[in-house]
């Protein structure tokens, strides 16, 4: 049955039962700013991990046109080979606040980065940084 139709009781329930976002918006829009293409698998792993941290937000890339998001962020590569990754994330809100989360390093003893240790990386960077939401 369209929500339309159903009591503001029912609606509440049909909500909550299907788990569904639809009568509602993000509470916050969260845009990320991606740089060259190898980070790409980066950039990707970042977004997942920032719907992860924050269920109620929309993550939202440069390249997708966002009104007025709420915290920009940005990955600052430092250094990077084929299997060492070193950077932070830098981070706007809408209200003026800046700042920056600690430089963290990621390593790959016996090989080269994969979609995989650059997820662990991701995990890292986010876990690492204080937002400000």
């Amino acid at each position: 049955m369209p929500p339309g139709k159903l009591s503001s009781c029912s609606a509440a329930i049909w909500l909550l039962v299907s788990g569904s976002a639809v009568l509602a918006s993000p509470e916050q829009t969260i845009q990320l700013q991606c740089g060259a293409p190898l980070q790409q698998p980066l950039c990707a792993a970042l977004a997942g991990e920032l719907n992860s941290r924050f269920p109620g937000s929309e993550v939202t890339s440069a390249d997708e046109p966002a009104s007025s998001p709420g915290l920009t962020l940005r990955y600052v590569g430092q250094n990077q080979s084929p299997d060492w990754i070193s950077g932070y994330l830098a981070w706007q809100h809408r209200d003026g606040r800046n700042g920056q989360g600690p430089v963290i390093e990621h390593s790959v003893m016996d090989g080269k980065l994969t979609p995989d240790s650059l997820a662990d990386f991701a995990v890292q960077l986010v876990r690492h940084t204080e937002f400000p939401l």
